[in-house]
């Protein structure tokens, strides 16, 4: 289903710091036995297209700049959140949260509780993003 294409899609991007960590997400993938070989070499190439184009981003560095891939942060209430990918790099903050389906309002809701959360955490400089990764789509929170 779309679905669960969309939830193995995340998983890999999940293990992707810079580009060429694409092919060993896709292969764990593959053993993990959720994507057979015709599936994973139509990821790989799905993905591998959406990263180059948005590498003048800087969401996929090769320079040593900081991500944080599906890591926990606490807000001030108590209440524990996952970004898909934070970069960090010269103290500003990038939040990306990857979709694979329809546009939801609580989406950008989300997002903007995550940047929240991180100017709390003291990084005056913090933008965020939707990045719809079928279609390309980047809405920026």
């Amino acid at each position: 289903s779309s679905r669960i294409k969309g939830i193995v899609l995340h998983d890999i991007l999940a293990g992707v710091c810079a580009p060429d960590d694409l092919g060993k997400a896709v292969a764990s993938a593959v053993s993990a036995g959720y994507l057979s070989q015709d599936e994973a070499a139509e990821a790989a190439s799905l993905l591998g297209s959406r990263i180059d184009a948005v590498k003048h981003s800087g969401w996929f560095p090769e320079d040593g700049s900081q991500i944080l891939n599906e890591t926990a942060v606490m807000d001030s209430d108590g209440r524990i959140y996952r970004p898909d990918r934070v970069v960090v790099r010269e103290g500003k903050v990038d939040i990306i949260d990857y979709k694979f389906g329809e546009h939801r309002p609580q989406y950008e809701r989300q997002v903007s509780r995550y940047m929240k959360i991180w100017k709390r955490m003291g990084y005056p400089s913090v933008s965020g993003y939707l990045w719809y990764v079928d279609s390309g789509e980047i809405v920026r929170i």
